[in-house]
């Protein structure tokens, strides 16, 4: 079982979700609205630097926010200027449920 370094914890990939068990040569979005985010804003960050990751320069991902934590500028902004000091992000659009959609400029 291989682990991934996520930046101060350890996953192993029988823990991520499907939508980053491989790398994303064009713009994408990832499904951050899942059951599991709800509780646990740190892993929904985690893997939201993870989808950041798993996304080729020149495109964007689409961070699909759960809706129990709110606008994701709050906590995802440091995050991603941190990690990717280039890669630009601006709330899109508010789904329907609640959760938002951040899109990251790669």
């Amino acid at each position: 079982m291989s682990q991934t370094d996520t930046g101060g914890t350890v996953a192993t990939d029988d823990d991520l979700p499907e939508f980053l068990e491989e790398r994303h040569s064009g713009s994408w979005s990832a499904n951050l609205e899942l059951d599991r985010y709800a509780d646990d804003r740190e892993l929904l960050v985690e893997h939201a630097l993870l989808a950041l990751e798993r996304t080729s320069p020149d495109h964007h991902v689409n961070l699909v926010t759960h809706p129990e934590h709110g606008t994701p500028e709050p906590y995802l902004e440091d995050p991603i200027r941190e990690r990717f000091p280039e890669a630009t992000a601006t709330v899109v659009d508010q789904c329907g449920c609640g959760g938002y959609v951040y899109r990251v400029e790669m």
